[in-house]
């Protein structure tokens, strides 16, 4: 009777601890946040204003200047660029954390100014040489020319401030891209007069460097 009462005894023990122990696991669920009270307000897909909206050309690809000799009508194919601005296509942290949705934030941009540009988290890149097409050549038309070339790339660069209604509040903040596409420009050492903003940057840069025999 000793040793079964004993069993019986230690069984109401184990069962009452784990019933302590379940309890103590309930309350602590109920004490953590649900996902829907600790989720980020939902931000207005239709309500973005636009403060400011800078667009700039900005030199972005540019090759060492090159002899070259274009035959009469032939062409030659121009230097090759290197990437010499590396950017990145990006809006403000904290209105991300505030609940902006990046692909709502570039359309609401694209409706405003009309034009496509890189979605946030694009890497920028140069075309593929394999890519390039006969318009892209060198050409001359009834003479040879011969000189040094330089290739130039350009993207219209776009930083634009905005505010939202996030779940009753404001969010502020910026988003930094450039429009889709890319501007090549084939120039010749020399010839300064006449030449746009972003051919002059590139005739300075790389013309009036030249290569060690």
């Amino acid at each position: 009777m000793r040793s079964a009462l004993s069993v019986v005894c230690a069984v109401v023990l184990l069962t009452g601890c784990a019933a302590r122990e379940q309890t103590s696991l309930d309350a602590a669920a109920a004490r953590k946040p649900s996902p829907s009270r600790s989720a980020a307000p939902r931000c207005d897909a239709d309500g973005y204003v636009w403060q400011s909206v800078d667009r700039r050309d900005v030199l972005v690809g540019l090759s060492d200047a090159e002899e070259i000799r274009i035959p009469a009508h032939g062409s030659a194919r121009p230097p090759e660029p290197r990437l010499i601005r590396p950017m990145s296509a990006h809006i403000s942290r904290g209105a991300v954390e505030a609940g902006v949705r990046p692909a709502d934030a570039q359309a609401s941009l694209e409706n405003k100014i009309s034009i496509s540009v890189e979605p946030v988290g694009t890497r920028l890149t140069l075309a593929d040489p394999a890519e390039r097409t006969t318009s892209e050549m060198l050409n001359a038309s009834d003479t040879a020319a011969r000189g040094r070339f330089v290739e130039a790339v350009g993207v219209w660069l776009v930083t634009a401030r905005f505010s939202v209604s996030c779940g009753g509040g404001t969010v502020r903040g910026t988003l930094t891209t450039w429009t889709k596409g890319r501007s090549n420009d084939s120039l010749r050492c020399g010839l300064k007069h006449g030449l746009p903003k972003l051919a002059r940057e590139a005739e300075r840069r790389a013309c009036t460097t030249r290569k060690p025999n």
